[in-house]
């Protein structure tokens, strides 16, 4: 009889610590799975309504005989997370520096060395204008397995005003397609490839020009800070 009663007790005692033992080892695995996955994560960013200011140095490159670098910025106010709309400018013309500084390759003194005639090269001085632009993609990656850097795409379109070498002021537009890589709340590191469009009257040619431009820059978002908000 005292066996049977010490197997009963032996065995309500293994009913219930094995299902305390299950339950712990559950949490735990809980807990490890909460340390390292998250189901639904903020963005660690916003950009509606704050205003991203962007100093940029750029380099034209679709021109062999005239390849130009230009300094400028870039003023842009997010009104939605996928729009924005600002204004952009640069300058580039460096000829009061020195003669090295006009714009123009060696490709170009080679021409004019070899055929005895100077070749007509349509050079942009300055340009100033408005820009809309959309977001249409972001996402993140992993640095060395470690850091979560997130980044966005952008598309902008837009007009102004152009200063050419050969005919003064004209209008143009202007083409740009960026990517942000967010560092911080309010800083961000960010590459552009633009593209201006503009007509040009020279001696022997005219019609519409272009030139690309690669550039790359750092923004500056202002708020510098920003709260989540529950509809």
């Amino acid at each position: 009889m005292r066996r049977t009663a010490w197997l009963i007790l032996l065995a309500l005692s293994i009913s219930v610590f094995l299902p305390v033992m299950a339950m712990a080892e559950e949490t735990e695995k809980k807990k490890e799975f909460n340390d390292y996955i998250v189901v639904i994560q903020r963005k660690p960013y916003l950009r509606k309504g704050r205003v991203e200011l962007t100093p940029m140095f750029h380099g034209s490159f679709n021109d062999s005989l005239a390849q130009q670098l230009s300094v400028g910025a870039s003023i842009n106010y997010h009104i939605a997370e996928w729009i924005y709309a600002g204004v952009t400018g640069g300058w580039q013309d460096w000829r009061f520096m020195s003669r090295d500084a006009t714009g123009f390759t060696g490709t170009y003194e080679q021409v004019i060395d070899a055929t005895d005639a100077i070749p007509e090269v349509s050079v942009i001085d300055a340009f100033v204008g408005g820009v809309v632009g959309f977001v249409p993609l972001y996402g993140k990656l992993a640095l060395f397995n470690s850091s979560i850097v997130h980044w966005d795409l952008s598309v902008g379109i837009g007009g102004g005003a152009i200063h050419t070498r050969a005919n003064g002021l004209t209008g143009g537009g202007v083409l740009t397609v960026g990517e942000r890589f967010f560092l911080l709340d309010w800083l961000s590191l960010t590459g552009e490839v633009r593209g201006y469009f503009y007509p040009e009257e020279l001696n022997q040619s005219s019609g519409l020009f272009t030139q690309w431009q690669a550039g790359v820059g750092v923004s500056f978002w202002l708020p510098t800070s920003f709260e989540y908000e529950s509809d």
